[in-house]
């Protein structure tokens, strides 16, 4: 009877280990079927991670950054090693979370509201141990006219604090006090999204600035926040000499959908280190980057556009020839073909997507023969901004 038992249950046990065909025991078992969701890392270094690709420009190393961003420290809603992961996700170089000195602990009132310096300290493990740089900064946060201020390679935030007034916190009294005693801490200072709160919700240089400019106050300039740019604020830049900024001025945790990319400032650095962007910043080696669009100077960002480009002559007669271009970066280009007197293109307009390829085909205009043509195009890159009002022009080799 014992026997004819246990005969019974192993029978019973195996019609339904193999009713669904799956096991029926004790032990974990990851699902193992097509419909299955591969396995989720428990740690960040285990992500898979998809950074903007760029190309290599002379000997400088290109460093993907993000200079303005906010936690539960001021009026953010994330802790300050949120901030790193979400940058390191994304395949950032270097970030800098730059609270609003006068609204610290705005959103955390039960934290330590002494210390100006904390969010800083509590996100450094996590930076060094991913390998990202961060840079100490802060927001200088007043009314318009003056607006706001971030202050980079701040060496003790609590230094500042004696100029807060805590009865309004947006006292612009004493702004060009402030500026200097961060300028003395060493600090590059840069201007804020220029056209916040103004009446118009436009960008205008107020007497406040020129006198900040000239004390040497202002060093660089936000020429893109977020989603908005105002060329006005590049020519600025250009005409002063201002090092140019984009940066994503988050509040909220973010994820940013496959294929596109927070706005960032591209620093050309000699060294991937805080000296190489102190330098960089200092002698205005910056490409401002949102929404697709680039923004700088035309001897750093037409490097981008030539060195992300591979051309492969597919085939030439009297009347065509035909040329496959392949973007090898993540940068995408809306590029318009220019006929001139050698080439007409059959389709002037088009994007170059980040990693695509794609194939012109360009009508030859003149009888000479094929060995004698020119091997290039010329091209407008709608979506790289040399100066404010123009694009950038160019051309493409093959």
């Amino acid at each position: 009877m014992k026997i004819q038992t246990i005969v019974l249950f192993t029978i019973l046990w195996a019609s339904l280990s193999n009713a669904n065909g799956q096991e029926i025991s004790s032990k974990r078992f990851d699902p193992q079927t097509p419909i299955a969701y591969p396995k989720q890392p428990n740690n960040i270094l285990n992500e898979s991670r998809s950074p903007l690709r760029l190309p290599q420009v002379d000997n400088y190393k290109i460093l993907k950054c993000d200079f303005h961003m906010h936690t539960v420290f001021s009026d953010g809603t994330v802790w300050p090693t949120t901030r790193v992961e979400e940058a390191f996700r994304e395949g950032l170089d270097a970030i800098s979370i730059t609270e609003h000195l006068e609204f610290h602990h705005l959103h955390a009132p039960d934290l330590n509201a002494t210390n100006l310096n904390r969010e800083y300290e509590i996100a450094r493990q996590t930076a060094e141990r991913l390998g990202m740089i961060l840079i100490p900064g802060a927001e200088v946060t007043r009314e318009v006219p003056a607006g706001h201020f971030n202050i980079l390679f701040v060496k003790d935030a609590n230094l500042l604090e004696q100029f807060i007034n805590y009865e309004n916190h947006y006292d612009p009294s004493n702004l060009t006090e402030t500026l200097e005693a961060a300028k003395k801490q060493g600090c590059f200072i840069f201007w804020n999204h220029p056209s916040y709160k103004h009446p118009r919700n436009e960008a205008e240089w107020y007497n406040i600035h020129e006198t900040l400019y000239r004390k040497g106050l202002i060093n660089g300039i936000e020429v893109a926040n977020s989603n908005m740019y105002i060329p006005l604020v590049q020519q600025w830049a250009e005409e002063k000499q201002l090092t140019m900024f984009s940066n994503s001025d988050y509040h909220n945790s973010i994820c940013m959908p496959t294929g596109c990319y927070r706005p960032m400032t591209l620093v050309f650095a000699k060294e991937r280190s805080q000296e190489g962007i102190r330098e960089a910043l200092d002698n205005r080696r910056t490409v401002a980057f949102a929404q697709n669009y680039l923004y700088g100077a035309e001897e750093l960002i037409e490097p981008l556009f030539i060195n992300s480009l591979e051309t492969r002559l597919l085939s030439t007669t009297d009347k065509e020839t035909i040329v496959e271009i392949t973007n090898t970066t993540g940068l995408n280009f809306d590029l318009e073909l220019i006929t001139n007197e050698i080439y007409r293109p059959v389709t002037p307009h088009f994007i170059l997507f980040g990693g695509k390829t794609t194939t012109i085909v360009l009508k030859n205009k003149t009888t000479e023969k094929k060995k004698s043509l020119p091997r290039q195009i010329n091209v407008k890159v709608n979506n790289f901004v040399p100066a404010a009002g123009k694009v950038l022009e160019s051309s493409i080799a093959f």
